[in-house]
């Protein structure tokens, strides 16, 4: 059994702690340092999640023995430093992960509702709606996008109204 942020695309695949597939996601993108990882999360979580060198550092290691990712020297003026690239490997683990996309949504849902439960709905009730709807939003039919798009708006204009 896995845990709630243990990630699988498919049976007798690995589980992917929530930072591998952040990794390898951001990776995707370009070329980057550990440090440039760590910078990086700090600033899309506003600092509230930034793991230690010693969490990141073990995993870039060991995506890389699996042949996920490739560490290269750089030499910027002076200076040398080690970055990461996305291997054709890597490329296609990112492609299953977000081939998965719902499933993760779904398990996400559930760690939602574990928080919920833990501190209520009284530290930002709202934002647990929003990811209910979220939620809902995955689940619809592509023939009905738009006319949840056109719900969503009108929410976001009465919500302007509150204001």
């Amino acid at each position: 059994m896995t845990s709630l942020l243990q990630f699988v695309t498919k049976k007798n695949e690995r589980a992917r702690s929530l930072l591998a597939l952040y990794v390898i996601h951001s990776l995707f993108k370009g070329k980057k340092s550990g440090y440039d990882i760590l910078k990086e999360l700090g600033e899309l979580t506003e600092g509230s999640w930034i793991p230690s060198k010693g969490t990141l550092y073990p995993l870039l290691h060991q995506l890389e023995e699996e042949g996920q990712i490739v560490s290269l020297p750089e030499t910027i003026g002076a200076r040398t430093r080690v970055v990461f690239c996305l291997t054709p490997l890597g490329k296609e683990t990112r492609r299953r992960i977000r081939a998965h996309g719902s499933e993760h949504h779904k398990k996400m849902a559930k760690y939602s509702r574990v928080i919920t439960a833990i501190f209520g709905d009284a530290i930002r009730p709202e934002m647990n709606v929003l990811f209910e709807i979220k939620m809902v939003l995955d689940e619809l039919p592509a023939e009905k996008k738009g006319e949840a798009a056109s719900i969503l708006r009108r929410c976001r204009d009465e919500l302007k109204e509150v204001i």
